[in-house]
Formats: structure tokens, C-alpha cells, sequence
């Protein structure tokens, strides 16, 4: 993910796009026959979550609150025409310039609104700004851990025929010229820039009990320049047996590099066991040729590499030297209403790097151990909370600035409330 992505939304914006959506169809609010419409429908959820963040050796733990409210309006308006529309306002406590005078609601904005053409799952396009997980999200995700989440702007084809689930998209990231009103002086928008686009598409289908996907994408002088990445998914149950296996390869100019991950599983009673492993290609110090390390592009990093998030942003934060992730996974069902997982990931490089704290040359970055559990208090709330500690090499200290004070074990605890409706 970029910086790049995000981009201005005003209140403003919000309050025009819901009074547009209100007040642009005759007759009553709620239509009360079947066939009647428009028809509304509403969706929302609230989360709460604070934080313990001892994750920066030799500093001080820091606490914090993110909370964060969604609305959703759904307008049927014809056989074949729907529209959405969801506000967000995703805040960190605190962070008001003055809880006396600042009333901006800078947090605010239109975090979805898109129209629908079509109806059922043959065919449809989705047209406008919205949210897009392909797959276990390991390209392109929603990155709902973030506070704020991450969504899309372009248009999105889906559409299902026999037994093949797919989509294609065009998504535009980062529009690099002004794009002026008509008139104002179009002649001044020269278009020398190239705008950074995200192109292309996803299958699923189901074959003898195991699930295949298949994901292409192509990353148009957005996070990458003009890289194209294809990622084929397996994964299923035997049995008792559970089962996954990735692979990737991201080519373009002046790049290769490829990802990998297998992962196998053993579902015991209420609860299973599995290990998995993840390796993401990258450069050697002598590398000058090619880029060969890995870039996860749009992915829920949060998912696969940790929860305390050292890896989030791969290749940048690694210095390209790509990453080996070995992890064991184990959950246990304790009750009807509670679930307990440990995961325990042993982190290094897939390339040796040389720094000052490893001058012979190193790959370990450390070791982290992740428990989190989850609670339903009474559907549809819940109560998350966890806890993580990582013991870094001396390799870490070099590359992660989290451990730039030194050899230090750091720690993270969250607590999050969640309640979704419908």
C-alpha cells in the first residue's frame, strides 16, 4: 500500500451525496408493496478498540482509541439499478486540535458510493468508490484492521456461468494531472503525467472439494512501475486434513520476482493445528540487474505476517531482501460463544544483509508470538482482545527502525469491541 492512496473527502461531499441519494426519488422514504420503489435498505456497524503499543524498543508503551462508525443506504431503484452509499468516520481519540473549537470532523467521509447495474449473480457493474477483497487478500484487499480501511475508485465487472465466479476491474489509484471544470482552461491539462491505475481480474471455482483461485493484476505506474502479477490459490479440506498452497510471479520491466506459501492442517475436535510456510523473493547486495523482490501490492499484510505489523509495507521495509515467514498455528473452540488462537511466526530474509550489527552477513529478523481471542457477547457483538511479543535478531536492528535503540523484546495488546448490522 501507498500513501499515495489516500485522498481528500470532506464532510461536505458526504452531506451532497446523501441528500442526493434522499431526496432524488418521488414518493414516500420506505415503499411498503414488494414491487414498489424505490426501496431502502440500511446497514452499519460501530468499533471500538484501544491499544497498548510497546512495539518501539527503548520508548515508552503508548495508549490509544480508534473508534469507528459505518452507515450504509442501499437505494433499489429499478429492476437493474441499485445504488450505495456508506459514510465512515474513523477516529483516533485525542487527536482534535482543540476538543473546544474543532468542529471539522476532519475524520469524516464517503468511504463507499457506487451504482449497481444488474441484478443477481450472472452479471453486474459496479461503477464509483469501493471496497474490493479478492481471494484471502493477499494482493488486493480491504485492510480492515487499518482504522480508516482501504477502498477503490473505477469500475468493477461480476458475474457467475458454470460453476466460475469472476470479476475484472479497473481501478484509477493515483490521477497524476488537474482535471479542470469545462471551460475554466482545459488547454492547461496537458496530460504529460501518467496516472497510476490497477487493472485486472479474479476466478474461483470448486472442483473435487478443493477451491482454485486465480488473480491477475496489473499495477500501472501506481505502487509499481508496470508490474504485472499473476497468483494461482489452492485450498481445501480431506478429512480431517486441511490444506493451501500459493504461488506467484510479478514480472515487467526490469522485474522478477515470485511468492510462495503452503500450509497444512489438522482439524482435532473442536479445535486444529497447522503449520505454514511463506517465502517472498527478493534482491541480493549484488542484485543491480532486476527487481526481484516481491511487492504484496494492495494486501491485508495484517492477516499473514504478524499482528504486530512489522511487515506491512514489503519490499520497502526490508530493503528488498524479501521475507521467510514460518509459522504454527493453533485453535481451540473453548465454548459455544469463545474462540482461542496461537500463532507463533519465525521471521528472517530471504536474502543475506550486511549491516553494522551483522557485518559477516545475516537472515534471521526475530521471533514473534501472537494469542488472540474472541468473544460473542450476543450476536451480533463481539469482544476481541490479544496480545503479542517479539524477540528480534540482530539482524532487525539494521533493517526495522522499530529496534534501532537495540536488541529489545517489544510487546502489543489491543481490546476491540465490534457490532455489525444487519
Amino acid at each position: 500500500m501507498s500513501g499515495r492512496l489516500a485522498c481528500k473527502r470532506t464532510p461536505v461531499a458526504v452531506l451532497i451525496a446523501v441528500s442526493l441519494i434522499l431526496v432524488s426519488f418521488p414518493g414516500p422514504l420506505f415503499a411498503q408493496g414488494e414491487d414498489e420503489r424505490p426501496r431502502f435498505s440500511f446497514d452499519g456497524h460501530f468499533r471500538l478498540r484501544g491499544e497498548a503499543d510497546g512495539r518501539t524498543a527503548g520508548s515508552k508503551p503508548d495508549y490509544g482509541v480508534l473508534s469507528r462508525v459505518r452507515l450504509g443506504v442501499k437505494a433499489d431503484l429499478l429492476d437493474w439499478l441499485d445504488v450505495y452509499a456508506q459514510i465512515q468516520d474513523a477516529r483516533i481519540w485525542g487527536t482534535e486540535t482543540n476538543p473546544l473549537t474543532d468542529g471539522s470532523a476532519d475524520n469524516l467521509d464517503m468511504h463507499q458510493i457506487y451504482a449497481d447495474l444488474g441484478r443477481g449473480s450472472a452479471f453486474k457493474a459496479r461503477f464509483g468508490r469501493q471496497i474490493m477483497a479478492l481471494a484471502d487478500e493477499r494482493l488486493i484487499g480491504a485492510v480492515e484492521w487499518v482504522n480508516t480501511g482501504l477502498v477503490f475508485d473505477g469500475v468493477r465487472l461480476m458475474g457467475e456461468a458454470n460453476g466460475i465466479t469472476w470479476t475484472a476491474f479497473a481501478m484509477n489509484i493515483f490521477e497524476r494531472d488537474d482535471v479542470l471544470s469545462v471551460g475554466l482552461n482545459p488547454q492547461t491539462n496537458q496530460g504529460i503525467y501518467d496516472d497510476g491505475w490497477l487493472i485486472g481480474g479474479f476466478a474461483t471455482t470448486e472442483f473435487g472439494g478443493t477451491t482454485t483461485e486465480l488473480t491477475a493484476a496489473y499495477d500501472r505506474d501506481a505502487l509499481t512501475d508496470h508490474s504485472y502479477t499473476l497468483n494461482l490459490r489452492a485450498h481445501g479440506r480431506s478429512g480431517d486434513i486441511l490444506y493451501e498452497g500459493a504461488g506467484a510471479y510479478q514480472f515487467g520491466p526490469d522485474r522478477s520476482a515470485f511468492f510462495g506459501s503452503g500450509r497444512v492442517g489438522l482439524a482435532i475436535g473442536r479445535g486444529s493445528i497447522a503449520a505454514q510456510l511463506d517465502y517472498l523473493s527478493g534482491n541480493s547486495e549484488t542484485d543491480t540487474d532486476k527487481v526481484k523482490a516481491f511487492n504484496t501490492l494492495y494486501a491485508t499484510n495484517h492477516k499473514f505476517y504478524g499482528y504486530m505489523d512489522y511487515f506491512l509495507f514489503i519490499p520497502q521495509q526490508l530493503d528488498g531482501a524479501g521475507l521467510v515467514d514460518a509459522m504454527l498455528r493453533a485453535s481451540y473452540k473453548t465454548s459455544a460463544s469463545t474462540t482461542a488462537r496461537v500463532d507463533l511466526h519465525r521471521f528472517a530474509t530471504a536474502h543475506e544483509r550486511t549491516t553494522l550489527q551483522t557485518p559477516d552477513g545475516a537472515k534471521g529478523l526475530g521471533t514473534e508470538l501472537d494469542l488472540v481471542g474472541r468473544w460473542t457477547v450476543a450476536a451480533p457483538a463481539t469482544l476481541d482482545a490479544g496480545i503479542g511479543i517479539f524477540v528480534p535478531d540482530d539482524l532487525a536492528t539494521g533493517l526495522l527502525p522499530a529496534f534501532a535503540d537495540g536488541k529489545k523484546t517489544t510487546w502489543w495488546a489491543f481490546v476491540q469491541f465490534f457490532i455489525k448490522y444487519p
